[in-house]
């Protein structure tokens, strides 16, 4: 996810994370797509037909949707207004069981990240430590 997501600036990154099975056996699936977005250095969206083929791809591994993430350009890794409106327009989460994910990409290097949940009619964010999302030793 972190590779992908500096790999894209200076353009903000985008995927999902999709998940397997239950409790701590449970696997992992991290997948990268285009953003685009008309405005890629500011905003991100998937392409319809990739979403699409991720949903119909997760359902038939039986797997779900956990998290959507994206990257903010040389900006704080906060979950934003515009990132709020699309996740629940009118107020209505599209995805109430799913978290989102926002690492800040510095320079094309990610420099913090947060985590946002949909709990108690609103979007509850929390820091994340980066290292968490790091599996390769440093060079």
């Amino acid at each position: 996810m972190i590779r992908h997501l500096e790999a894209a600036w200076p353009q903000e990154g985008c995927g999902v994370i999709l998940r397997s099975g239950a409790g701590e056996g449970g696997s992992w699936r991290v997948i990268p797509l285009p953003n685009v977005s008309p405005t890629p250095h500011v905003a991100y969206a998937f392409a319809p037909e990739a979403w699409l083929q991720v949903c119909l791809d997760a359902d038939a591994r039986q797997e779900e949707v956990a998290c959507v993430f994206h990257s903010h350009v040389d900006a704080p890794a906060v979950f934003s207004a515009e990132d709020r409106r699309q996740a629940a327009p009118s107020g209505i989460p599209l995805l109430p069981q799913v978290s989102y994910v926002v690492v800040a990409i510095r320079g094309g290097c990610a420099a913090s990240a947060s985590r946002s949940v949909w709990s108690a009619g609103d979007f509850q964010t929390v820091p994340l430590a980066l290292a968490d999302f790091r599996f390769e030793k440093p060079v």
